[in-house]
């Protein structure tokens, strides 16, 4: 599950050289992963930070980070959460998992084989949360490729799956926005039995879908998601990457 080490006090996002060195030639973990985050519902802390409540997800508000969504026009229905600061994306997926054992091992394995089959490349290394991927993705166009990098969560009965891209695919400590986001993210599995791998359920936020929410916009610029984003549904690279075994709808 997670991995937490020992809080240290006044320490932050580390920059990725000094990750890189607790990471042996071998590729073995430390012997401690600094993170306070992201919790568990049922371990929220009481931190009074406002958070859009997108049912699986509780998403942060977090100055300067724009929140995007992918929408099925048919439906309605959310279907991917993507973080943006600057040329720096993050995109957020979360599974069922059991409650015995952690699901990143077997999926990290599986993207590295799917990967190899459609002429892309992922290396693992070590990273903020343990063992990571740096993906180069195909767009689709021959010999044309873009940088990712994946972090897989194990929580309680939720697997957490986490995509960086454009500068933070390349630098763990290039978008400290997107890492305070994920530490003070909140995952609610809730207490429905659902299949191994099945995607926890996402809904739009009351700020979008409620115009007489107190935080609703009304012309004024707000942190957190433009309504524009919502509306057609918003595009990302790393909404069609290749994720074998884990089932993510895509809109149409």
């Amino acid at each position: 599950m997670f991995r937490r080490g020992r809080r240290r006090a006044g320490r932050g996002w580390r920059d990725s050289q000094e990750y890189r060195d607790e990471y042996d030639e071998a590729g073995h973990d430390p012997a401690e992963v600094d993170h306070d985050g992201p919790h568990d519902a049922d371990q929220a802390p009481a931190d009074h930070v406002r958070r859009l409540d997108l049912g699986s997800l509780r998403v942060p508000v977090i100055d300067g980070v724009q929140v995007q969504f992918q929408v099925d026009q048919a439906s309605g229905q959310l279907l991917t959460v993507t973080l943006r600061d600057g040329q720096s994306g993050m995109e957020l997926s979360a599974f069922a998992a059991s409650k015995s054992a952690g699901l990143w091992d077997e999926v990290r394995a599986e993207i590295v084989g799917s990967l190899r089959t459609a002429a892309g490349t992922a290396e693992e290394t070590g990273g903020p949360y343990g063992r990571e991927l740096r993906l180069q993705l195909p767009t689709g166009t021959p010999g044309e490729f873009i940088p990712g990098r994946m972090l897989g969560i194990d929580g309680p009965r939720w697997f957490l799956r986490v995509v960086f891209t454009g500068y933070a695919a390349l630098d763990p400590a290039a978008a400290p926005p997107l890492a305070e986001a994920l530490r003070r993210l909140v995952v609610v599995r809730g207490d429905q039995a659902m299949p191994l791998r099945d995607p926890l359920p996402l809904k739009l936020p009351r700020e979008l879908t409620d115009p007489h929410s107190p935080d609703a916009p009304d012309g004024r610029s707000l942190p957190g998601p433009d309504p524009r984003e919502a509306v057609g549904g918003v595009a990302t690279p790393t909404a069609r990457m290749p994720a074998p075994g884990v089932r993510i709808a895509e809109a149409g």
